[in-house]
């Protein structure tokens, strides 16, 4: 895999890993993606003039952010937040929660707002994108070795398709538990020097 090049990462400047909660994922992604992340909006608003379409869109968007969790960022910022294995994922997790709702936000108020009588869509899009980014999240550091980008398992990328194919979705529910006790275990071998 080619090497990112660094103007593309940094073009971004509005995009400040403080405002994302220092998160390096999402910083990445979202200046690596930029095109993409405009492409993506654009789409978001016009499932938002159909009457059902505008919280389908915001979850397919959540499975998408998971793409962000494929690289895998140094062992020095894991160390950094001098935390343990269990804390740090749930810092991870809460972070992803927090930039994705934070992000959609203004797409599911407009949703509601254009069709008042579809905001019951809303109580399923909210768990579903959050379960999504759960999965994205432990999935990431069950696999993590540092400073590689290696490809998913087949495993791992079947349950992220779950979350688009209903039929697989009991495969990703099974996936994220046993992923987050593996990660768990894997990340203490490199926050703690463990061999």
């Amino acid at each position: 895999m080619p090497a990112p090049n660094p103007k593309r990462i940094y073009a971004g400047r509005w995009i400040r890993p403080e405002l994302l909660g220092g998160s390096p994922e999402w910083t990445a992604g979202l200046r690596r993606h930029a095109p993409t992340v405009w492409i993506i909006a654009g789409g978001l608003i016009l499932c938002i003039l159909l009457p059902i379409a505008g919280f389908p869109g915001l979850y397919v968007a959540a499975v998408a952010a998971g793409a962000f969790y494929l690289d895998n960022e140094p062992r020095e910022l894991l160390q950094l937040p001098e935390m343990g294995p269990c804390r740090l994922l749930v810092r991870k997790v809460l972070t992803a929660w927090r930039n994705y709702f934070l992000l959609t936000l203004p797409f599911a108020l407009l949703a509601i707002l254009a069709h008042p009588r579809t905001a019951w869509i809303a109580a399923a899009w909210a768990p579903l994108s959050a379960l999504a980014l759960l999965y994205a999240v432990v999935a990431k550091y069950a696999h993590y070795l540092p400073d590689t980008s290696r490809r998913q398992p087949l495993a791992a990328r079947l349950g992220s398709a779950g979350f688009i194919i209903p039929v697989l979705l009991p495969l990703s529910l099974c996936l994220t538990v046993s992923y987050a006790l593996r990660a768990e275990r894997n990340l203490n071998r490199f926050l703690h020097d463990y061999d």
